[in-house]
Protein backbone atom coordinates (compact mmCIF):
# COMPACT_ATOMS: atom_id res chain seq x y z
CA UNK A 1 0.00 0.00 0.00
CA UNK A 2 1.45 3.38 -1.04
CA UNK A 3 1.72 6.43 1.22
CA UNK A 4 -0.91 8.38 -0.79
CA UNK A 5 -3.34 5.49 -0.55
CA UNK A 6 -2.72 5.25 3.22
CA UNK A 7 -3.49 8.95 3.57
CA UNK A 8 -6.75 8.61 1.63
CA UNK A 9 -7.80 5.60 3.71
CA UNK A 10 -7.15 7.40 7.01
CA UNK A 11 -9.04 10.49 5.80
CA UNK A 12 -11.99 8.32 4.75
CA UNK A 13 -12.10 6.44 8.06
CA UNK A 14 -11.82 9.73 9.96
CA UNK A 15 -14.78 11.21 8.05
CA UNK A 16 -16.92 8.11 8.60
CA UNK A 17 -16.16 8.13 12.36
CA UNK A 18 -17.03 11.83 12.66
CA UNK A 19 -20.25 11.44 10.68
CA UNK A 20 -21.29 8.47 12.81
CA UNK A 21 -20.57 10.39 16.00
CA UNK A 22 -22.62 13.40 14.86
CA UNK A 23 -25.54 11.18 13.85
CA UNK A 24 -25.56 9.32 17.17
CA UNK A 25 -25.23 12.55 19.14
CA UNK A 26 -28.11 14.17 17.23
CA UNK A 27 -30.33 11.17 17.87
CA UNK A 28 -29.51 11.30 21.57
CA UNK A 29 -30.17 15.05 21.73
CA UNK A 30 -33.54 14.67 20.02
CA UNK A 31 -34.79 12.75 23.01
CA UNK A 32 -33.63 15.45 25.43
CA UNK A 33 -34.15 19.11 24.40
CA UNK A 34 -31.74 20.28 27.12
CA UNK A 35 -28.81 18.70 25.22
CA UNK A 36 -27.39 20.67 22.28
CA UNK A 37 -24.71 19.64 19.78
CA UNK A 38 -21.93 22.05 18.76
CA UNK A 39 -21.18 20.93 15.18
CA UNK A 40 -18.30 23.37 14.90
CA UNK A 41 -16.40 21.59 17.67
CA UNK A 42 -16.94 18.24 15.96
CA UNK A 43 -15.71 19.56 12.62
CA UNK A 44 -12.53 20.84 14.30
CA UNK A 45 -11.76 17.29 15.46
CA UNK A 46 -11.19 16.08 11.89
CA UNK A 47 -7.59 15.52 10.77
CA UNK A 48 -6.83 17.95 7.99
CA UNK A 49 -4.76 16.86 4.96
CA UNK A 50 -1.97 19.23 6.02
CA UNK A 51 -1.90 17.74 9.53
CA UNK A 52 -1.85 14.21 8.09
CA UNK A 53 1.16 15.11 5.88
CA UNK A 54 2.93 16.49 8.95
CA UNK A 55 2.37 13.24 10.89
CA UNK A 56 3.70 11.11 8.03
CA UNK A 57 6.78 13.31 7.61
CA UNK A 58 7.70 12.91 11.31
CA UNK A 59 7.74 9.09 11.23
CA UNK A 60 11.03 7.23 10.58
CA UNK A 61 11.22 4.96 7.57
CA UNK A 62 10.61 1.26 8.23
CA UNK A 63 13.70 -0.96 8.43
CA UNK A 64 13.06 -4.04 6.25
CA UNK A 65 15.94 -5.92 7.97
CA UNK A 66 14.38 -5.58 11.46
CA UNK A 67 13.10 -8.94 12.81
CA UNK A 68 9.42 -9.29 13.47
CA UNK A 69 8.03 -9.51 17.01
CA UNK A 70 7.29 -13.19 16.50
CA UNK A 71 10.88 -13.91 15.55
CA UNK A 72 12.18 -12.02 18.58
CA UNK A 73 9.86 -13.92 20.89
CA UNK A 74 10.91 -17.21 19.37
CA UNK A 75 14.58 -16.42 19.93
CA UNK A 76 13.88 -15.41 23.54
CA UNK A 77 11.98 -18.65 24.15
CA UNK A 78 14.88 -20.69 22.83
CA UNK A 79 17.30 -18.84 25.10
CA UNK A 80 15.11 -19.43 28.16
CA UNK A 81 14.76 -23.13 27.34
CA UNK A 82 18.54 -23.48 27.02
CA UNK A 83 19.04 -21.73 30.37
CA UNK A 84 16.51 -24.00 32.10
CA UNK A 85 18.18 -27.09 30.68
CA UNK A 86 21.50 -26.09 32.26
CA UNK A 87 20.08 -25.74 35.80
CA UNK A 88 21.42 -28.25 38.32
CA UNK A 89 18.87 -30.70 39.71
CA UNK A 90 20.83 -31.36 42.86
CA UNK A 91 18.20 -32.13 45.53
CA UNK A 92 20.07 -30.78 48.55
CA UNK A 93 20.98 -27.38 47.11
CA UNK A 94 19.15 -26.34 43.89
CA UNK A 95 21.34 -24.05 41.80
CA UNK A 96 20.10 -20.60 40.85
CA UNK A 97 19.33 -19.98 37.19
CA UNK A 98 22.01 -18.09 35.30
CA UNK A 99 21.44 -14.38 34.66
CA UNK A 100 21.19 -13.20 31.01
CA UNK A 101 24.30 -11.38 29.78
CA UNK A 102 22.53 -8.04 29.29
CA UNK A 103 21.01 -7.88 32.79
CA UNK A 104 23.82 -5.69 34.15
CA UNK A 105 23.16 -3.05 31.48
CA UNK A 106 19.41 -3.17 32.17
CA UNK A 107 20.08 -2.79 35.89
CA UNK A 108 22.34 0.22 35.27
CA UNK A 109 19.70 1.87 33.10
CA UNK A 110 17.02 1.19 35.70
CA UNK A 111 19.22 2.67 38.43
CA UNK A 112 19.80 5.79 36.33
CA UNK A 113 16.07 6.16 35.68
CA UNK A 114 15.36 5.81 39.39
CA UNK A 115 17.98 8.42 40.27
CA UNK A 116 16.36 10.92 37.89
CA UNK A 117 12.88 10.29 39.27
CA UNK A 118 11.50 12.36 42.13
CA UNK A 119 9.54 9.36 43.44
CA UNK A 120 11.06 7.27 46.25
CA UNK A 121 12.59 3.99 45.01
CA UNK A 122 10.55 0.85 45.70
CA UNK A 123 11.80 -1.25 48.60
CA UNK A 124 13.59 -4.35 47.31
CA UNK A 125 12.22 -7.76 48.22
CA UNK A 126 14.24 -9.80 50.76
CA UNK A 127 16.45 -12.51 49.26
CA UNK A 128 14.97 -15.99 49.05
CA UNK A 129 17.05 -18.52 50.96
CA UNK A 130 16.87 -22.17 50.00
CA UNK A 131 17.23 -24.48 53.02
CA UNK A 132 20.30 -26.73 52.93
CA UNK A 133 20.12 -29.75 55.20
CA UNK A 134 22.98 -32.10 56.04
CA UNK A 135 22.68 -35.79 56.98
CA UNK A 136 24.72 -37.88 59.36
CA UNK A 137 24.82 -40.51 56.61
CA UNK A 138 26.93 -38.05 54.58
CA UNK A 139 29.79 -38.56 57.05
CA UNK A 140 30.62 -42.28 57.29
CA UNK A 141 34.32 -41.74 58.01
CA UNK A 142 34.29 -38.71 60.34
CA UNK A 143 35.02 -39.81 63.94
CA UNK A 144 32.55 -38.77 66.65
CA UNK A 145 33.64 -39.98 70.07
CA UNK A 146 34.21 -38.70 73.59
CA UNK A 147 37.51 -37.09 74.56
CA UNK A 148 38.56 -40.54 75.78
CA UNK A 149 37.81 -42.11 72.39
CA UNK A 150 34.63 -43.95 73.35
CA UNK A 151 32.85 -45.77 71.94
CA UNK A 152 35.64 -47.00 69.72
CA UNK A 153 35.03 -46.51 66.00
CA UNK A 154 31.97 -44.27 66.39
CA UNK A 155 31.42 -41.80 63.57
CA UNK A 156 28.99 -39.02 62.72
CA UNK A 157 27.23 -41.63 60.55
CA UNK A 158 26.66 -44.03 63.45
CA UNK A 159 26.05 -41.57 66.29
CA UNK A 160 25.67 -37.98 65.12
CA UNK A 161 21.89 -37.52 64.91
CA UNK A 162 21.72 -34.93 67.71
CA UNK A 163 24.53 -32.56 66.66
CA UNK A 164 23.61 -32.84 62.95
CA UNK A 165 19.96 -32.00 63.73
CA UNK A 166 21.02 -29.00 65.82
CA UNK A 167 23.34 -27.90 63.00
CA UNK A 168 20.44 -28.06 60.52
CA UNK A 169 18.33 -25.88 62.79
CA UNK A 170 20.98 -23.27 63.61
CA UNK A 171 22.15 -22.89 60.02
CA UNK A 172 18.68 -22.56 58.49
CA UNK A 173 16.75 -20.84 61.28
CA UNK A 174 19.44 -18.55 62.65
CA UNK A 175 21.88 -18.23 59.75
CA UNK A 176 24.84 -19.48 61.81
CA UNK A 177 26.96 -20.71 58.92
CA UNK A 178 29.74 -21.98 61.21
CA UNK A 179 27.33 -24.45 62.81
CA UNK A 180 28.26 -27.27 60.44
CA UNK A 181 27.81 -30.92 61.36
CA UNK A 182 31.56 -31.34 61.87
CA UNK A 183 31.84 -28.22 64.02
CA UNK A 184 28.81 -29.18 66.07
CA UNK A 185 30.20 -32.65 66.74
CA UNK A 186 33.56 -31.17 67.74
CA UNK A 187 31.75 -28.77 70.09
CA UNK A 188 29.79 -31.66 71.62
CA UNK A 189 33.00 -33.58 72.29
CA UNK A 190 34.80 -30.58 73.73
CA UNK A 191 31.89 -29.55 75.99
CA UNK A 192 31.23 -33.06 77.31
CA UNK A 193 27.81 -33.29 75.62
CA UNK A 194 29.11 -36.40 73.86
CA UNK A 195 29.04 -39.49 76.10
CA UNK A 196 29.38 -43.21 75.49
CA UNK A 197 25.70 -43.78 74.74
CA UNK A 198 24.94 -40.69 72.67
CA UNK A 199 24.70 -36.89 72.99
CA UNK A 200 23.18 -34.80 75.78
CA UNK A 201 20.99 -32.28 73.92
CA UNK A 202 20.89 -29.71 76.74
CA UNK A 203 24.68 -29.61 77.06
CA UNK A 204 24.88 -29.44 73.27
CA UNK A 205 22.55 -26.42 73.10
CA UNK A 206 24.24 -24.74 76.09
CA UNK A 207 27.61 -25.00 74.37
CA UNK A 208 26.23 -23.73 71.03
CA UNK A 209 24.52 -20.76 72.70
CA UNK A 210 27.72 -19.83 74.54
CA UNK A 211 29.74 -20.06 71.31
CA UNK A 212 27.42 -18.36 68.79
CA UNK A 213 24.32 -17.01 70.53
CA UNK A 214 21.44 -15.78 68.39
CA UNK A 215 18.78 -18.24 69.58
CA UNK A 216 16.73 -19.36 72.57
CA UNK A 217 15.72 -22.91 73.54
CA UNK A 218 13.13 -24.46 75.82
CA UNK A 219 12.46 -28.05 76.90
CA UNK A 220 8.90 -29.28 76.30
CA UNK A 221 6.87 -32.46 76.02
CA UNK A 222 3.74 -30.62 74.88
CA UNK A 223 2.40 -30.90 71.34
CA UNK A 224 0.54 -27.63 71.80
CA UNK A 225 3.79 -25.83 72.64
CA UNK A 226 5.52 -27.53 69.71
CA UNK A 227 2.83 -26.40 67.25
CA UNK A 228 2.91 -22.86 68.63
CA UNK A 229 6.70 -22.72 68.19
CA UNK A 230 6.46 -23.93 64.58
CA UNK A 231 3.59 -21.54 63.84
CA UNK A 232 5.75 -18.65 65.08
CA UNK A 233 8.54 -19.61 62.69
CA UNK A 234 10.67 -21.58 65.15
CA UNK A 235 12.03 -25.11 64.83
CA UNK A 236 12.46 -28.00 67.25
CA UNK A 237 14.90 -30.75 68.13
CA UNK A 238 12.75 -33.83 68.69
CA UNK A 239 13.69 -37.09 70.44
CA UNK A 240 12.10 -40.49 69.98
CA UNK A 241 12.81 -43.65 71.93
CA UNK A 242 11.56 -45.72 69.00
CA UNK A 243 8.77 -47.44 70.93
CA UNK A 244 6.47 -44.57 71.79
CA UNK A 245 2.68 -44.54 71.71
CA UNK A 246 0.91 -45.71 68.59
CA UNK A 247 3.72 -44.81 66.18
CA UNK A 248 6.38 -47.34 67.12
CA UNK A 249 9.31 -47.23 64.75
CA UNK A 250 8.21 -44.04 62.98
CA UNK A 251 11.52 -42.17 63.11
CA UNK A 252 13.66 -45.06 64.35
CA UNK A 253 13.56 -48.41 66.12
CA UNK A 254 15.60 -47.00 69.02
CA UNK A 255 16.74 -43.63 70.39
CA UNK A 256 17.03 -40.97 67.69
CA UNK A 257 16.93 -37.17 67.16
CA UNK A 258 15.36 -35.32 64.22
CA UNK A 259 14.79 -31.64 63.38
CA UNK A 260 11.21 -30.42 63.01
CA UNK A 261 11.41 -27.39 60.71
CA UNK A 262 7.80 -26.38 60.01
CA UNK A 263 4.25 -27.61 60.44
CA UNK A 264 0.64 -27.10 61.36
CA UNK A 265 -2.23 -29.07 62.90
CA UNK A 266 -2.16 -31.60 60.05
CA UNK A 267 1.42 -32.10 58.86
CA UNK A 268 4.88 -31.47 60.29
CA UNK A 269 7.99 -31.34 58.11
CA UNK A 270 10.91 -33.21 59.65
CA UNK A 271 14.55 -33.56 58.63
CA UNK A 272 15.70 -37.08 59.47
CA UNK A 273 19.52 -37.07 59.58
CA UNK A 274 19.66 -40.87 59.37
CA UNK A 275 18.13 -41.03 55.90
CA UNK A 276 18.60 -43.87 53.45
CA UNK A 277 16.99 -44.71 50.12
CA UNK A 278 14.68 -47.31 51.69
CA UNK A 279 14.17 -46.13 55.28
CA UNK A 280 10.82 -44.39 54.80
CA UNK A 281 9.18 -47.38 53.13
CA UNK A 282 10.69 -49.98 55.48
CA UNK A 283 7.65 -50.46 57.74
CA UNK A 284 3.90 -49.88 57.73
CA UNK A 285 4.04 -47.05 60.29
CA UNK A 286 6.23 -44.98 58.01
CA UNK A 287 4.21 -45.80 54.91
CA UNK A 288 0.97 -44.80 56.63
CA UNK A 289 2.14 -41.59 58.28
CA UNK A 290 4.92 -39.99 56.24
CA UNK A 291 5.68 -38.90 52.69
CA UNK A 292 9.21 -38.12 51.49
CA UNK A 293 9.92 -34.91 49.61
CA UNK A 294 12.34 -34.46 46.73
CA UNK A 295 15.05 -33.32 49.16
CA UNK A 296 16.91 -36.19 50.81
CA UNK A 297 16.09 -36.52 54.49
CA UNK A 298 13.01 -34.29 54.44
CA UNK A 299 9.68 -35.99 55.17
CA UNK A 300 6.17 -34.67 55.76
CA UNK A 301 4.69 -36.51 58.72
CA UNK A 302 1.16 -36.49 60.11
CA UNK A 303 1.14 -34.27 63.19
CA UNK A 304 -0.61 -36.89 65.33
CA UNK A 305 2.07 -39.45 64.49
CA UNK A 306 4.82 -37.03 65.54
CA UNK A 307 3.09 -36.59 68.88
CA UNK A 308 2.80 -40.35 69.33
CA UNK A 309 6.40 -41.09 68.36
CA UNK A 310 8.31 -38.33 70.18
CA UNK A 311 8.78 -38.14 73.93
CA UNK A 312 10.25 -34.62 74.23
CA UNK A 313 11.36 -31.56 72.26
CA UNK A 314 13.70 -28.61 72.53
CA UNK A 315 11.84 -25.66 71.05
CA UNK A 316 14.31 -23.32 69.32
CA UNK A 317 13.59 -19.74 68.25
CA UNK A 318 15.77 -17.12 66.60
CA UNK A 319 16.68 -14.46 69.15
Amino acid sequence: MTTDLSKKLIRTISSICILGTLTAAAAFAAGDPSISIDKELFSQAAISPAKLDEIYASQPAADPSSPSLTEQTGADAQAVSAADASVSTDDAAPAAKSTPADTSADTANTAADTADSTAAPAESAPPVTTPVYDLQTNHPDTPYMTKDGRPAGATIYTSGCCPVSVANILRNLCGITDATSENMCALATESGARYDGGTDPLKMLDAAAAKWGGFTYQYSNSMDELQQCLAEGGMALAHTSGASGGATGLFADNGHFVALVSGDASVITAVDPYWTETKWTANETRKANAVETETHGVVNVQTGAVGAACDYFYLIRKA
